[in-house]
């Protein structure tokens, strides 16, 4: 009886623990309360940072590693729901985000090219951080962190 319960135990905490390895992207809110304060610079760097949480959204959609499929047999089907209302929640306050700030953009008469070159700079800098994670350059941990960071930062 026993080993029984210390094997539930164990077997509960293993599933929550695969439950927190979910996608875990940022969801953001559609309005803030310093947005008609924000510049045009500003309205740029908040647009290239939703954005690159929409591609990263759309990319873990599209990559299945051997951790999702691991995932998928052991944990099936509460961590695919949990990615699943994540990848959904992400891309949808994204959405509602993107079109406000488009829209203060607009109101601002913020220059497109601007958006442009602060997009490819944030993609590149992504993506050199991504090729040093996927080398083993860094650790996932440094990875997430500093992909944080540059979010945030734009």
């Amino acid at each position: 009886m026993k080993n029984k319960t210390t094997l539930s135990i164990i077997v509960s905490a293993v599933v929550l623990a695969g439950c927190a390895g979910s996608a875990n992207h940022e969801v953001v809110t559609a309005y803030n309360a310093s947005d008609d304060l924000m510049s045009c610079d500003q309205l740029t760097a908040e647009q290239v940072r939703v954005q690159a949480i929409v591609n990263a959204v759309n990319q873990d959609k599209d990559d299945v590693t051997g951790k999702d499929v691991l995932d998928g047999v052991l944990w099936f089907p509460f961590n695919l729901i949990a990615k699943n209302s994540n990848y959904n929640s992400a891309l949808n306050a994204a959405s509602a985000r993107l079109a406000r700030i488009d829209s203060l953009r607009n109101d601002k008469e913020c220059s497109s090219e601007q958006l442009a070159v602060a997009e490819k700079d944030l993609e590149k800098r992504l993506q050199e951080l991504k090729d040093l994670r996927d080398k083993e350059l860094i650790t996932e941990d440094e990875y997430n962190s500093s992909r944080k960071a540059i979010l945030t930062k734009g």
